[in-house]
């Protein structure tokens, strides 16, 4: 333990004296609404995507089967739950979007530049649509 403590204390200092600096945005257990954040079996398949969304853009109403996790780099979003919750994220914020919980985007203040990342496997969706054949199967109503 002490050989480990001190590999870690190693590396902190090499990173301070090599100008490297990490910041932990976040850190979490729970998505935005509190819900468990849960993992499929299956083969990991990990997806970045960087989404711009238009001035007064809405996306359709939407599910995420798999763990999301989103960082706004520019602008304001409102995040909205098909039964009317709401919370508002602005640049900076990063956060877990809602598991099979239906929802949609609407831009607040824009343009808006998301970048998202999905933990999922390679058997599921990353998104569904709310009003698509599948979403019966992966969304929760």
């Amino acid at each position: 333990m002490v050989k480990l403590k001190t590999v870690i204390l190693v590396l902190v200092c090499l990173f301070a004296i090599n100008g490297v600096n990490a910041q932990e945005l976040l850190k979490t257990t729970k998505t935005w609404e509190g819900g468990e954040i849960e993992y499929h079996k299956g083969k990991a398949e990990v997806t970045s995507e960087r989404i711009t969304l238009k001035e007064g853009a809405m996306t359709p109403f939407h599910c995420h089967p798999v763990p999301t996790l989103a960082y706004i780099e520019k602008g304001h979003l409102e995040v909205e739950t098909s039964n009317g919750k709401k919370v508002t994220f602005q640049a900076g914020d990063s956060f877990v979007e809602v598991l099979r919980t239906i929802h949609r985007g609407i831009v607040i203040d824009g343009p808006v530049e998301i970048v998202v990342f999905y933990a999922g496997v390679t058997s599921t969706p990353n998104m569904v649509l709310a009003d698509s054949g599948e979403a019966s199967k992966y969304c929760n109503k």
